[in-house]
């Protein structure tokens, strides 16, 4: 299958599924961009960028990223160690002015590889979150080095501001990006504000037209072009959608970039690309290959490890990624990831926060996670040779799911070796019918699954096999469509 073939087929797979999956988070807005092969094969956006004035979310609707902007302040930093402005082992007090940074627990001086790495010792912050605008950047970091013992979470009751020895745990800190955007302003090697130079040095080569990295957003801030276009975030309970109140960060470089995900994906592209995007060379190849490398752990997190503050996940097998997640509370929820193997990037940007939701993850992937599963699934498969499925609507493949569930605990879990009776047989798929279910697709599931091998191994090969009438990629959405968790459990032990 030629390239242009292959991303046909994932786009109609996703624009089939996304609405599904919008549906079962309630999203009112979902954007997308979808690169194989180092080009951007797709952008759509799916619902509304404002539910109230019923605007509907395009490719060109304007996203606030939250933390995916700690990966254009990681790259703004090692484009100054290569010019060999600061070193990557540098103490960061040699470059800083107008404070200094101590931790109080030792043992040694903090490093800029240490805040890559979020090693510093300093614990997980808020981003120094308000309702007005916040000091500039120096004096905010200034009062927080040398004023405050407690981070700001709960008013100070959630812990110390330092809550470990430099170099010794992953704590992830936005105290610590916002000081590695502020050594950018410090090193002045052009006389740039952080804006700035992410402006001149990232956003611009990469010909990102719709993206700002603004100290603020707020008009005055941001260009009229991007402001205009920004979509409204959203607190999400259930079915019930508010408004966000506008949140500033007074540790911007942290995230505050505002973009799309068209824009977005090219530093993406850049990175799989040894640097190097449309002709402009962003980073070295051998920079990028250490930013990439597996550097510490990140136990809890989707990814696992984490190279100089991108998020690494399944080193060494065929399915390695590289990304970051990110958020501006309480009302976007963003991600974006990269399989060099796959030839595959996406960014996926949603414009609600579920306040519910949040706090119970991952005991349910995310629509990101779902969503990126789904296409690595899929490229992997093809990558296997193994053929798509007879093409068939969301609703058989949903009602085809419910029949193998069904035959398989009712004839493999119970043991029963007898066929099931007919006129039970029956009513089940009428009242699939009735129900205004497939119910082909639910007599396929009854079917498929009765031929197979009644065994915990005639199953798993069953369910493994070009037999499953549905991609497997497919399975945790439609699972989660009948009201499960997580993939289906075929067989239930």
């Amino acid at each position: 299958m030629s390239t242009n073939q292959a991303a046909r087929a994932l786009i109609d797979q996703l624009s089939e599924i996304i609405p599904e999956v919008m549906r079962l988070r309630h999203l009112p807005g979902l954007a997308i961009a979808v690169a194989l092969d180092g080009e951007i094969a797709w952008e759509q956006g799916f619902g509304f960028a404002d539910l109230h004035l019923q605007v509907p979310m395009t490719p060109r609707s304007v996203m606030r990223s939250g933390s995916m902007g700690k990966t254009y302040t990681a790259t703004a930093v090692m484009q100054l160690v290569e010019k060999d402005v600061m070193g990557l082992h540098d103490p960061i007090n040699r470059h800083l002015r107008a404070f200094q940074v101590r931790n109080p627990l030792g043992e040694r001086e903090v490093t800029v590889y240490d805040l890559l790495t979020h090693r510093s010792g300093l614990a997980t912050n808020a981003a120094s979150s308000g309702y007005t605008r916040p000091a500039p950047l120096e004096e905010h970091l200034a009062e927080v080095f040398h004023e405050r013992e407690r981070i700001d979470t709960y008013h100070g009751s959630a812990g110390p501001l330092w809550s470990a020895k430099v170099g010794t745990t992953f704590q992830y800190s936005n105290h610590g990006i916002a000081t590695l955007g502020y050594l950018v302003e410090a090193a002045k090697p052009e006389g740039l504000s952080f804006p700035d130079y992410v402006q001149r040095h990232i956003v611009e080569p990469l010909g990102m037209t719709s993206t700002q990295y603004p100290a603020v957003h707020d008009a005055e801030h941001v260009r009229p072009e991007i402001w205009e276009r920004r979509s409204t975030g959203y607190t999400g309970f259930a079915e019930l959608d508010l408004p966000t109140p506008a949140i500033y960060f007074a540790d911007f470089p942290a995230g505050n970039v505002m973009t799309t995900p068209g824009d977005h994906i090219k530093v993406l592209l850049a990175y799989l690309n040894g640097g190097t995007y449309n002709g402009h060379r962003l980073l070295r190849p051998e920079t990028v290959k250490l930013m990439l490398t597996h550097q510490t752990d990140r136990p809890g997190s989707a990814y696992g490890g984490v190279g100089l503050v991108w998020g690494l996940a399944d080193t060494g097998k065929l399915s390695f990624h590289f990304g970051h997640g990110g958020a501006h509370m309480y009302g976007w929820q963003s991600d974006y990831r990269a399989y060099p193997e796959l030839g595959l990037a996406m960014v996926i940007a949603i414009n609600r926060w579920d306040m519910i939701e949040w706090y119970r993850l991952p005991a349910r992937a995310s629509a990101h996670e779902l969503l990126f599963g789904l296409a690595a699934g899929r490229l992997l498969r093809r990558r296997a040779g193994t053929p798509d499925p007879p093409a068939k609507p969301w609703a058989w493949k949903r009602a085809y799911l419910a029949g193998l569930i069904m035959a398989e605990r009712l004839g493999a879990s119970l043991g029963i070796s007898s066929p099931m009776p007919a006129g039970a047989r029956t009513g089940m798929v009428s009242a699939v019918g009735t129900a205004g279910w497939e119910a082909s697709g639910f007599e396929a599931g009854l079917q498929d699954i009765s031929s197979a091998e009644p065994t915990l191994a005639g199953i798993r090969s069953f369910m493994s096999s070009d037999r499953l009438q549905v991609p497997a990629e497919e399975l945790e959405v439609l699972h989660e469509s009948l009201g499960g968790l997580g993939l289906p459990r075929l067989p239930l032990l």
